[in-house]
């Protein structure tokens, strides 16, 4: 299982009003923040932190089980440092492409450390991500864990995924976990959409089997 992004941040550095608004975020504090299980959840909403996810699969990622993603952080909360942590054995050619509302955003191997983050900041990064596996039939995806941490505690989030399969002819037979509130979507093109709001942490599951002629 690859451990996909965690974001750890800390209180230092902070006005005592922004302390304020990060422990009163979604009317929850500190003691009251969900464990890593994962909850649905109707509080999660898109003025809080969320992320949207974007995976690109090729022929070369059924031969080396690579897969190119783009990935965009939204409404980030105010902290002098973030870390955005990848697995250093599965992430290569990290790079970000856009900032906003962050003094410096750079990346180094397997680490995008932006300094300086306002309220409301958003990053987007791109990169490649080996988390196919090839099967019999066909290929799996393991995503995750994704989370908003905060101190010892997971405050609610949401996840837009979208799986899109380039010159490939494959159909998804399996996916976890199943959120009945979800909104999915599949195009004719290969195109899957997949949203989530959750409070834990997600570990997205994705199957999928290699059509045949």
């Amino acid at each position: 299982m690859t451990a996909e992004i965690e974001i750890s941040q800390s209180l230092d550095g902070l006005t005592p009003q922004e302390k304020a608004w990060l422990l009163d975020d979604s009317n929850l504090d500190a003691m009251t923040v969900a464990s890593e299980q994962l909850v649905w959840s109707d509080k999660a909403n898109k003025q809080s932190y969320w992320l949207k996810n974007e995976l690109k699969i090729n022929t070369d990622s059924l031969k080396t089980g690579w897969v190119q993603f783009s990935q965009c952080h939204f409404q980030l909360d105010p902290v002098p440092k973030i870390e955005v942590a990848y697995h250093p054995e599965n992430t290569r050619n990290l790079k970000v492409v856009a900032y906003q509302g962050i003094e410096r955003a750079h990346a180094t191997h397997h680490r995008v450390v932006l300094t300086n983050v306002t309220r409301g900041a958003q990053v987007c990064i791109q990169g490649e991500s080996r988390t196919l596996t090839l099967l019999e039939s066909g290929f799996y995806i393991q995503r995750g864990p994704y989370m908003r941490k905060f101190l010892d505690g997971y405050y609610p989030m949401i996840v837009e995924e979208i799986i899109e399969l380039n010159k490939i002819r494959a159909v998804l037979v399996k996916h976890t976990p199943i959120n009945p509130k979800a909104k999915e979507s599949a195009s004719s093109g290969g195109s899957y959409r997949f949203v989530y709001s959750f409070e834990g942490q997600l570990r997205p599951y994705y199957e999928f089997n290699t059509a045949q002629d």
